[in-house]
Formats: C-alpha cells, sequence, structure tokens
C-alpha cells in the first residue's frame, strides 16, 4: 500500500512526460523538411562521435601525405571517388579531404557548442533579471545588449584575435561576447510576459522569493524559445567559424580538422587562382557539407519552433 502511494505520483510524472514527448515528436514528424532536417543533424552529430575513433590518429589533426603511389600531391590534389584511400579526394598539402570532413565535424561541434551553450546560460541569467526585476539593473543590462548587439559580429572576433592572440579559448570568448545579447533580449521579452501570468502572482503572494520564483516558474516557462534560438545559432556559429579559419585567423596550423580550413587550405595556397577551375573538389566538396548542416540546422530549428508554439499546431 505504501509502495503503492509513493509509486502513483512518479508514475504519473512519468506517464505525463513520456505524453508529452511524443505529443512534440508528433508534431515535428509532422513537417517532412524538419524531419529530414533532425536525421541530417542527427547524422553529422553520430559522425562526430564515432568517425574520428574509427579513422584513428589525432582526433584534433588530419594526416599530412607527401607522396602516394610514387608521385606528389602536396600540389596536385587527387580527384574524389578515383582512390579508395582518398574517397573525398585530397587537397593542398596533401590532406585527406575526408578525414578532414569527419574529424571536422567533432572539432567545430565542440567549437560551437562551446559558445552557443555559453551564451545561451549568460543570456538566460541577465534576460531573466532585466525581466523579472526591472528598473534600473534592467535598463542598464538591455543598454549595454544594445550596445554588444549593434557590433558587427566578424570584425569583433578578428579584433579580439588579432589584440590578444589567435588562440583557441580567445577565439571562444570573443564568439560568446557577440552572441549572448540576442539571448538576453529573447529571454527578457518571454520573462515580461510570463511575470504577469496568476501562478506567479500566487507565488509572490505565498511568499516566495524572487530567487525562487525565478528558478521554479520564470525560466521554465520562458526557456522554450531558447531552445530554437540555439538551433538556428548552431549553423551561425559555424559559419562564423569557417570564414575565420577561411581568413586564417586560426589557433592551429593548415593540418587543423576544421570544415573552413580545409576550402583556406586551397584558396591559400600557391595555386589558389586556378584551384577554383582546376580542382574544384577541394572547396566545393567542404562547401557543401557546410551547406548542408547549416540548413538542416534551420529546417529542424522551424520545426522545433512549431512544435513549442501552441499556435502553431493548428
Amino acid at each position: 500500500m505504501t509502495t503503492q502511494t509513493v509509486g502513483t505520483p512518479l508514475s504519473r510524472a512519468l506517464k505525463k512526460r513520456l505524453e508529452s514527448t511524443k505529443r512534440s515528436f508528433y508534431f515535428l514528424t509532422r513537417s517532412p523538411l524538419a524531419t529530414i532536417g533532425l536525421a541530417v543533424v542527427i547524422a553529422y552529430v553520430l559522425i562526430a562521435i564515432v568517425g574520428p575513433e574509427i579513422i584513428g590518429g589525432n582526433p584534433l589533426m588530419m594526416k599530412q601525405y607527401y607522396l602516394f603511389q610514387g608521385h606528389s600531391i602536396v600540389f596536385n590534389p587527387l580527384p574524389p571517388f578515383k582512390y579508395s584511400q582518398f574517397p573525398l579526394g585530397t587537397t593542398f598539402g596533401g590532406y585527406s579531404i575526408y578525414e578532414g570532413i569527419v574529424k571536422g565535424a567533432r572539432n567545430d561541434l565542440i567549437l560551437a557548442s562551446a559558445v552557443v551553450i555559453s551564451g545561451a546560460l549568460i543570456g538566460v541569467v541577465l534576460g531573466s533579471i532585466a525581466g523579472y526585476k526591472g528598473g534600473v539593473l534592467g535598463e542598464a543590462i538591455m543598454r549595454v545588449t544594445d550596445i554588444f548587439l549593434s557590433l558587427p559580429t566578424i570584425v569583433i572576433a578578428l579584433a579580439f584575435l588579432t589584440v590578444l592572440g589567435r588562440y583557441e579559448n580567445v577565439m571562444i570568448g570573443a564568439l560568446i561576447i557577440i552572441w549572448w545579447p540576442t539571448y538576453t533580449r529573447v529571454v527578457r521579452g518571454q520573462v515580461l510576459t510570463v511575470r504577469e501570468q496568476k501562478y506567479v502572482e500566487a507565488s509572490v503572494a505565498a511568499g516566495s522569493s524572487s530567487l525562487r520564483t525565478v528558478i521554479k516558474h520564470i525560466i521554465p516557462n520562458s526557456i522554450y524559445p531558447i531552445f530554437v534560438q540555439m538551433s538556428l545559432d548552431y549553423g551561425n556559429v559555424i559559419l562564423t567559424l569557417a570564414a575565420l579559419f577561411f581568413l586564417g585567423f586560426t589557433f592551429a596550423g593548415p593540418g587543423f580538422a576544421e570544415w573552413g580550413n580545409i576550402i583556406s587550405a586551397a584558396s591559400n595556397s600557391a595555386y589558389a587562382g586556378a584551384a577554383l577551375y582546376n580542382y574544384p573538389w577541394t572547396i566545393t566538396i567542404p562547401g557543401l557539407v557546410i551547406l548542408l548542416f547549416v540548413l538542416s540546422l534551420n529546417l529542424f530549428g522551424d520545426g522545433l519552433r512549431d512544435v513549442l508554439d501552441p499556435r502553431m499546431r493548428r
């Protein structure tokens, strides 16, 4: 009898959560494009997890090949789909494009996760304070947010890397500074709406502290748009990372496995002018990998928005 009494609320809570998850997944799969986007994103994540382990070697770096079948391939990239050892061909410097793409998936996702998750956490905290407390503190937070939103992203990142040095932590820190204002504005808008709800007023009337009210009621009911923003920002951060590596503002050498760095190997070579015409795969293949991933994230983000917004379920 005691076990039944204790277990019933837990089982009901788990059943309710399971039903909610099933319902959300149902609404997500109603959109074929969102389903395709989710499937592609999952495939990329799986490649990032297991791919470098299967290839072996340093998971961060691409192995450099100087000779293949007795011929130098440093300045003569091999074409794709011709040799089983290099299924996607090679790029300038003697790097396997396939190896770079697989290992780059992990590196790009790790770097993007550090930026997006950190920016979201900062935005949730500052946005909650600005929206719930308001007043001078709230205005100060939003004015600082507006200043950072008005700054050009690439220029700020380049400035940080130039002044503080081309280090991984500097690059991640610069991108976090660029991305947190977006989350602050999104969360503040949600908090302004949620704080007027009856259950929040009841919590305050019952003597709940501001911190408890924010953590228990405000943030849980304001967090959903953040997930949509995060899904979209993963693609934006990866595009920014690719641009920084393409421009040569990297914390590692040309052998570092990063999608933009693979393109940079061709564009920065001595034969850059002929690369697009004579060796188009050195640019188009990693470019298509970035395009597919970012597009899939955007499709998934649109579907996630429809799931989390009850008005879109009609």
